[in-house]
């Protein structure tokens, strides 16, 4: 449906001159992923209310959409087994913040380990989007500065006594941990894992 719809937004484009013809396949495939993020903060919202965490869903999607932006890991064969995982991902994260029995010493263990592997892996490549030696650098970089942003929010956030906030993205880190390493391991062999 997403995908029709770019097409005939497209299309109207087209016929009103605000684009070329040859433009068509770029507004199209644009405007789709478009619609994919509203569609994914949408589904976010709708799991935060049924979880009655709003917020911390909302924390954890913009959180989660810098870091993942820069540093890859595995992505899903279609968009709509992208949607899917989304929820799933999304379903699951809320509950490891609301039943894991956070403290400091797991929410500091968890940081380390799960930075400590997306500085290592990040970015990971994926074969619908691979990346030149200079891109590969560039986002390496941008994957750190961000982590570091989100560390040091986090950090602040912890010592002032709101717990909730690092605690969120704390499970960014451990999430997009396991999306690197599925990454690496579906580029290992040859894209052949599927979800």
């Amino acid at each position: 449906m997403i995908f029709s719809v770019s097409e005939r937004i497209a299309e109207k484009f087209i016929h009103a001159k605000i684009i070329t013809a040859g433009d068509k396949d770029l507004y199209t495939y644009g405007l789709r992923q478009g619609f994919l993020i509203i569609l994914n903060v949408l589904i976010t919202i709708v799991i935060g209310l049924i979880f009655k965490m709003i917020w911390q869903s909302l924390i954890f999607l913009f959180a989660f959409i810098p870091l993942r932006s820069y540093s890859g890991g595995y992505h899903a064969r279609t968009p709509f087994r992208c949607c899917l995982l989304s929820v799933v991902i999304m379903a699951e994260a809320l509950l490891g913040i609301k039943l894991i029995p956070w403290n400091g010493f797991i929410c500091l263990a968890a940081t380390l380990c799960a930075g400590s592997t997306i500085l290592l892996l990040g970015p990971v490549e994926d074969r619908n989007k691979p990346l030149s030696r200079k891109e590969t650098a560039v986002y390496k970089k941008r994957t750190q500065i961000i982590l570091s942003i989100l560390a040091g929010a986090a950090l602040v956030f912890w010592f002032v006594g709101n717990r909730q906030v690092p605690i969120c993205i704390t499970t960014v880190f451990i999430v997009l941990s396991m999306m690197l390493v599925l990454g690496k391991i579906k580029n290992m062999f040859g894209g052949k894992i599927y979800v």
